[in-house]
Parts: structure tokens; sequence; C-alpha cells
């Protein structure tokens, strides 16, 4: 927009947002089996394969009792499939589907780990801000996603999850075999996700916000002020 000739002080960014009460925050604690989720459509971009062949390694190293459940739907599916059975963890990984909004909740509820290794997809698709990051952090789980786009935005790393470069297999696998490992930082790590959400991505403030916004724009423009010719930017 300042390429085109927007002055950079009348470019106002207003993020997209979600409804924050309806995921409940949980403190997660270690029973059983640890639970990694994703959420996502099964394309090139969100990066589940990478996070087949991390899971991979961190299984076969340390025999670890994992199970990874997939949500969502894709042409890629049977290739993921394809490719959990060539590294022989079949057994770890759960392709969910499509689930009901109710389902997932209960999902991420149940879960210990949420992981979406975007990436640049080879025609140039990329993510804007993944809701899903927001959705998992609003309900306390950490989350390892990738330095991609908008996602460092909602993911700050070292404190309500960790973030790794695109198609980087051994930095995943490191991160995910470190919260495996340490679960007492899973709690923390999720009260620093919700507390980031709702302070910045409750579409409650955000909508407070942009009504705001729109008075000031009002407010100049009956004042003939400069407010003629304001940039908008939504993220997400």
């Amino acid at each position: 927009m300042i390429k085109m000739g927007c002055e950079e002080g009348k470019i106002i960014v207003h993020r997209m947002g979600i409804d924050v009460e309806k995921f409940e925050f949980s403190e997660r604690r270690k029973t059983g089996t640890i639970k990694i989720l994703s959420v996502g459509r099964l394309v090139e971009k969100k990066g589940h394969e990478y996070a087949i062949k991390a899971l991979a390694k961190v299984v076969n190293k340390n025999g670890k009792d994992i199970i990874y459940r997939i949500v969502g739907d894709g042409p890629l599916k049977d290739k993921l499939m394809s490719l959990a059975e060539e590294l022989g963890i079949e057994d770890c990984v759960e392709f969910m589907g499509n689930v009901e909004d109710e389902e997932l909740l209960k999902l991420y509820k149940e879960s210990h780990i949420f992981i979406l290794p975007s990436v640049t997809a080879s025609d140039g698709d990329q993510e804007g801000i993944p809701v899903v990051l927001m959705e998992a952090q609003a309900m306390g789980l950490p989350v390892i996603s990738t330095y991609h786009s908008g996602i460092p935005e909602v993911v700050i790393d070292g404190k309500s999850g960790f973030l790794v470069p695109e198609k980087d297999v051994d930095a995943l696998a490191e991160k995910m075999e470190f919260l495996v490992e340490h679960p007492e930082l899973w709690s923390e790590m999720g009260r620093h996700g919700r507390e980031f959400v709702e302070k910045h991505y409750d579409i409650r403030r955000l909508n407070k916000r942009l009504v705001e916004i729109y008075q000031n724009l009002i407010r100049k423009e009956n004042n003939n002020d400069s407010g003629r010719g304001w940039g908008w930017v939504s993220t997400g």
C-alpha cells in the first residue's frame, strides 16, 4: 500500500480474532499416551508431511507413547497415510477427517501439544495467520509452528510455544521431543498463549476497537481533517 502511494501514517492494521469464550482454557497434565494434534486441510502449505517425519524421528529414537491426530481432509490424504506407513508409524498417526465443532473442542481439550508446521507451497500459496493457532493457544495448548507468513505474530517463540524454520524436520523433531520430555512446561506455556490471545485476538475487543477506528475517521472527515485516503489491512 505504501508502494502504491498511501502514507504510512494512514495505514491501520486491524486483526481478525476468535470468540475466546468459546475455547475454554485448561491446564495440561501428562496422563497416559501423549496426544499431539494438528488441524488443517491436507494440502501442501499446512506442512503435515514434516510433522509426520519429525514424529517418526521422536518415536523411533525413544519409543515414546505418542499418538498424532490430524483433523482435516484434502488431496494429500493418501500420500500422507502412505508416508506414515513407510516410516513405520502408522499406528501412531490417526487421520480424523473433518469433524464437527463440538468434536474439535473435545480434541483440543484432551490433547497435550499442538503442531502446525506451515510452509510456502510449490505454487507460492501461503498462510495468513492460521485461526487454529489462536484456538489451540486459547485452550491452553503449547504449540509448535514455523517462521512463516504471519505466524510469528501469534506464537511467541519460547513463551507460548516454539517456532522453527520451514521444512526443517530435525528442528521440528527437536522441539517435539523437548515438549514430550518436559510436560511440566505445558501449563506455563499454555497460560502464556491464553493470555496473549485474550489480549490481541479476542473478537470482542477487536470489534470495539473497529468501532473506535470508524468513529475517529468519521470525526476527522467531519472536521475536514486529513482523514481521506486511509488504507486498511486486515490480517488473519
